[in-house]
């Protein structure tokens, strides 16, 4: 019996979804190179660094902090566990109490159910999000890497106040862990993998990209048990 691989990543394309900001660029595949007149099919591919399933770096928001080409590869392979709060409503809040009595591991995906509202105007809002107390917690439990099926781990009614950049509202959850050294990656697409598919192994590897506060990964889980 071959490996089951389920792959957790969502496609870039043209006219996928972005988040609303004026420093995120839309995608842009263009052919530019035709068999017929050059021999060979070539893409332009033009994107930002946040587009789709994508892992950030401490750098997004730590000054000088380790960039995507930095960080350890050995953080982005290996066991996960994937934590089931589907139940959860728009704009709950990620507590303690929620999540202590699970078993954790130093790589944890979170289920959301969000995944249903990909390519709608839901995506981007009501979204649930992680406590400062949670997001202590699962740090003094020493997880380096946590996933999720929703844009973000801070909460969406945050507002963005461009003109203060050291305001600590902005994104608190996401600097608390960056800070840490703990990856994030956001955007999950966890619609195919099996209700009771938990305890897993996960490949979530960045592209090599020199000095990039982020960038677009191709990322699966497996079961060893499937093996044969």
């Amino acid at each position: 019996m071959k490996r089951k691989i389920y792959d957790i990543t969502y496609t870039i394309e043209n006219d996928m979804p972005r988040f609303d900001a004026p420093w995120h660029p839309d995608v842009d595949i263009t052919q530019i190179g035709y068999i017929d007149q050059v021999g060979r099919e070539t893409r332009k591919i033009t994107f930002g660094s946040h587009t789709g399933t994508h892992m950030d770096a401490p750098l997004h928001f730590v000054s000088n902090g380790n960039s995507i080409d930095q960080i350890p590869l050995d953080i982005c392979i290996g066991p996960v566990t994937i934590l089931d709060f589907t139940h959860f409503k728009k704009n709950q809040e990620l507590t303690v109490e929620d999540i202590k009595n699970y078993e954790l591991s130093s790589r944890i995906i979170l289920n959301f159910g969000w995944s249903q509202y990909w390519k709608t105007n839901q995506f981007y809002s009501s979204y649930p999000f992680f406590s400062e107390e949670t997001a202590q917690f699962l740090l003094s439990f020493g997880v380096k890497l946590i996933g999720m099926d929703t844009p973000s781990p801070d909460a969406s009614m945050i507002t963005r106040e461009i003109n203060n950049l050291d305001n600590y509202e902005d994104s608190p959850i996401h600097k608390l862990f960056l800070k840490n050294n703990v990856l994030l990656l956001e955007y999950l697409n966890l619609k195919t993998i099996p209700s009771n598919f938990s305890n897993c192994n996960l490949i979530a590897l960045p592209l090599k990209l020199k000095g990039s506060d982020d960038s677009p990964v191709r990322a699966c889980v497996y079961n060893d048990e499937e093996l044969k």
